[in-house]
């Protein structure tokens, strides 16, 4: 139920999510606007991967508001890990312990 997001800037702007189905479950955010009337679930242009993937387009103006609402997804944060211990294992970083 926790509103930070001004619902006037979430209706002028393009909103992409980390996932539909977990902020519409979890995000005040966007439910209470979808509560109010003034948001639907339709408004949300697309989910990260689809612009990432090319599925959808990201913005089509540099003046246009790009709003990105993620709730925190477990998949994105084991992905983003694997990608940085890539990152050091090509650099020579790190150090591997026996647990």
């Amino acid at each position: 139920t926790m509103q930070e997001i001004d619902p006037g800037l979430l209706r002028r702007s393009l909103v992409v999510v980390d996932s539909r189905q977990a902020v519409l479950t979890e995000s005040g955010d966007l439910i209470l606007p979808i509560q109010e009337g003034t948001f639907t679930p339709d408004d949300i242009h697309a989910e990260l991967g689809e612009v990432l993937a090319g599925t959808a387009p990201g913005r089509s103006d540099p003046e246009q508001i790009t709003l990105f609402k993620s709730v925190g997804l477990a998949v994105q944060d084991a992905v983003a890990a694997g990608e940085a211990i890539k990152g050091a294992l090509a650099m020579g970083l790190g150090k591997t312990v026996q647990l």
